[in-house]
């Protein structure tokens, strides 16, 4: 009998930690007669009732393991941790919001059974606002597209992971890991299932504009480095711009010289201009090097409090 690793990784999910269990229970009650499984919830050291109640169910249920973190180490870190609690021949990770249908786990495991190392759900359409939703298909474009490698469209967290693709993942030393990306580097046969996405039934989001921003940062500069190519190609382009301004003023002066020259505004918009591109350039190399300096500090990745029903 196979073993599916189901990980889920929570922050104040009080609300919403009970359902969750119940929904992989039911998944995969009706899988019993050939697979087993384990759920493993990664807990962020969450503030309000959460650890407690996930206690009350490891209690009752040795298939529930439970690790929570010493501090909050962010949402990146958990989700790549996760991976290395994982025993089954297969993981599939399951976010703590509901808003992915636990009913497609098993069209997960049919197309894995046929061949392939990682099935991954794909959101064709979502419950969230317009604003949200077009945010978030641009960043996926951009990612793929900016990536040296194309990443897949509108992927997240839901998704089947074989356990050869998992061992290869966990040997990556990254600091500061983006792991959609990451599987798709490591490679293997990979397949999308479209579905749609429900919206949060309870409980808040956690996923502020402050992480969304820090997300879309870090998978940018993980998986590129044509922004820093862009720098330097409009670097290039407004210096030789900036050359031939000089040089039509040098002509204007020695052949027209009684024109006179624009005036003090023109000048302060010019030098503010450059100044913040040079700042914005400045920006671009600063995440790379902070990301450099992160990698190479080697400070812990997490620290692990408690660990319920793991061995």
């Amino acid at each position: 009998m196979k073993k599916i690793s189901v990980v889920t990784c929570i922050y104040n999910e009080e609300a919403t930690i009970n359902e969750v269990y119940e929904v992989i229970k039911k998944t995969f009650f009706g899988l019993s007669e050939k697979y087993d499984y384990e759920h493993i919830f990664m807990d962020n050291c969450s503030t309000d009732n959460t650890i407690n109640i996930l206690r009350d169910i490891a209690a009752k249920d040795k298939r529930v393991k439970v690790v929570t973190y010493s501090k909050n180490f962010g949402p990146i870190k958990n989700e790549f941790f996760g991976y290395t609690f994982a025993t089954g021949d297969a993981v599939v990770g399951f976010e703590g919001n509901l808003k992915d249908p636990a009913e497609l786990i098993p069209a997960f495991i049919t197309k894995w059974e046929e061949g392939y190392e990682v099935v991954y759900g794909v959101r064709n359409k979502t419950r969230d606002n317009f604003l949200m939703s077009f945010m978030r298909k641009t960043f996926y474009k951009l990612c793929s597209s900016l990536s040296e490698e194309p990443l897949p469209l509108n992927a997240g967290v839901f998704r089947l992971t074989d356990k050869k693709v998992v061992d290869e993942l966990i040997k990556i030393d990254d600091y500061k890991p983006y792991v959609r990306g990451l599987i798709t580097t490591i490679g293997f046969k990979q397949i999308g299932i479209n579905y749609e996405r429900n919206a949060r039934p309870r409980g808040k989001s956690k996923s502020n504009l402050t992480y969304l921003i820090d997300f879309a940062i870090n998978a940018f500069i993980s998986y590129s480095i044509i922004p820093i190519r862009i720098c330097t190609y409009i670097g290039v382009i407004l210096s030789v711009i900036s050359f031939l301004i000089a040089l039509i003023y040098a002509v204007i002066k020695i052949f027209f010289w009684n024109i006179q020259a624009p005036g003090i505004a023109t000048v302060i918009v010019l030098v503010l201009f450059f100044s913040g591109i040079q700042m914005f350039f400045l920006g671009v190399i600063g995440e790379y090097i902070g990301a450099i300096h992160s990698q190479v500090r080697k400070k812990p990745f997490v620290v692990i409090k408690e660990k319920i029903n793991v061995n």
